[in-house]
């Protein structure tokens, strides 16, 4: 793995840790890991905020938020118009900023602007006044939106399958990062949806662990208690802590926290 560490409470911005989910493919436990981890910062007692950037809005169902009313996106991309639309959730310390109606349209706006790949970030720095970390639920796929998560957080997180379609889109993405001067030593994998039954599984996480260096230790499982989040609205590290599963959300938690020094 990278020698390359994080210092806490002295961000980029040096305020709030921002930390993003993002993957160019859906299907991969990107939403579930973001409310997860998330979930586990505030459990630790800290002040954090799940931001929904997924038109699926899966992020906002399980916190038990509605989609974000219909605003003009001209006034929502300004400092207080997203710091009024932080919604508090049923968790102690957990608030969440949910998924907007025509999403899309946030992209179209930031495309008119002189800042257009850097707008997100400007936009982040009233709301780590606020809190101690930012989960963001990033937009899959290559997009505007998506450039400006990848250059606004200070950690990326990159949920792979283990699957040889998940390694071309890795090195996929880390060219794309490289052509548009985006910092890759804020990059990290984790592998997700693995099942150690199924040999290519086994095979892909030890062929991985070396020639991928941004590759961490924790693996999450596939397992139905993380599916059935989508029914319970809850994160599951809180409803079944015990859980093997969750208990992986928590070493993988404990990994990534362990590089903010």
């Amino acid at each position: 793995m990278l020698g390359w560490t994080f210092n806490r409470g002295r961000s980029r911005r040096g305020m709030a840790q921002t930390v993003a989910l993002y993957s160019v493919k859906g299907g991969v436990g990107k939403t579930a890991a973001a409310v997860n981890l998330a979930a586990l910062s505030a459990a630790a007692g800290r002040r954090v905020l799940v931001w929904d950037l997924d038109p699926q809005s899966a992020a906002s169902w399980y916190l038990q938020s509605e989609v974000g009313a219909e605003r003009s996106v001209k006034k929502l991309l300004k400092p207080k118009g997203l710091a009024a639309s932080v919604r508090p959730t049923i968790h102690n310390h957990l608030w969440v900023l949910p998924a907007l109606p025509g999403q899309q349209a946030i992209e179209h706006h930031l495309a008119d602007k002189k800042d257009a790949g850097y707008r997100l970030a400007k936009l982040i720095d009233p709301l780590a006044e606020q809190f101690e970390e930012i989960w963001i639920d990033a937009p899959p796929g290559l997009s505007l939106l998506a450039d400006n998560v990848l250059r606004a957080a200070d950690m990326v997180l990159v949920p792979m399958v283990p699957t040889h379609l998940s390694e071309r889109t890795w090195f996929q993405l880390k060219r794309h990062l490289d052509e548009r001067h985006i910092h890759p030593e804020r990059l990290r994998a984790f592998l997700s949806l693995v099942d150690r039954r199924r040999r290519m599984h086994r095979e892909f996480a030890e062929r991985h662990r070396h020639d991928i260096p941004e590759l961490l230790d924790s693996e999450i499982p596939y397992a139905s208690v993380v599916e059935q989040m989508g029914e319970d609205q809850q994160p599951s590290v809180y409803r079944e802590p015990r859980h093997p599963a969750n208990q992986a959300y928590r070493a993988l938690w404990d990994e990534i926290d362990s590089l903010f020094a």
